[in-house]
C-alpha cells in the first residue's frame, strides 16, 4: 500500500514540475501580451479591459505556480523523495524543459520591435495632437508604458530562472 501512494506521491511532484517548467513561462509570456494589451488599447474599453484581466489572472497565476509548492511544502513539512525508479515521468519533464527559453527567446524577438514601434507610434500621437489633452495623454502614457513592457519582457525571464 506504501507502495502505490510512493508512486502517486512521485507522480504529483512531477506534475507540479511539469507545471512549473512549461506553465511558468506561458504564463509569463501571457502576462506581457496583457500588459502590451494596455499598452496599445487608446480609448478602445474592450482591448482594456482584456489587458487588465490577462495582467491580473496571469500575473497571480504566474505567482502562484512559482510558489505555491514552496509555500505549501513549508507550512505542509513534507519531505520530497529521490525516487529514482520513476524515469519515465522525469525524461517526459525534461524533454518538456526546453519550451521555456525557446519560448522567451520568441518572445524577446517579437516584443522588442513591437515596444519601439509603439513608442515610436506614442511619440507621433503625443506630438501630432495640437490642443487635444486626450491624444496628448494617450501619446504620453504610450511613451512611458513601453519601457516598462519591455522591461518586464526582459526581467520575467531573469526571475525565473531564479527561482
Amino acid at each position: 500500500m506504501d507502495e502505490i501512494f510512493g508512486g502517486l506521491h512521485v507522480l504529483f511532484e512531477q506534475l507540479i514540475r511539469l507545471l512549473q517548467i512549461v506553465g511558468l513561462p506561458i504564463f509569463s509570456v501571457l502576462l506581457i501580451v496583457g500588459f502590451l494589451l494596455l499598452l496599445t488599447s487608446g480609448k478602445n474599453p474592450r482591448r482594456k479591459k482584456m489587458g487588465y484581466v490577462f495582467t491580473i489572472v496571469f500575473g497571480i497565476g504566474a505567482l502562484l505556480i512559482a510558489y505555491a509548492p514552496l509555500v505549501a511544502h513549508s507550512l505542509g513539512g513534507m519531505e520530497f523523495s529521490q525516487d529514482q525508479q520513476n524515469e519515465t515521468v522525469e525524461s517526459m519533464v525534461d524533454g518538456a524543459g526546453t519550451i521555456g527559453p525557446s519560448l522567451y527567446k520568441g518572445v524577446w524577438y517579437i516584443s522588442v520591435p513591437v515596444v519601439f514601434t509603439m513608442f515610436y507610434f506614442g511619440l507621433l500621437v503625443r506630438l501630432s495632437a495640437a490642443k487635444n489633452p486626450q491624444r496628448k495623454r494617450l501619446g504620453l502614457g504610450m511613451m512611458i508604458f513601453s519601457p516598462l513592457v519591455l522591461l518586464a519582457a526582459y526581467l520575467i525571464p531573469s526571475l525565473t530562472n531564479m527561482l
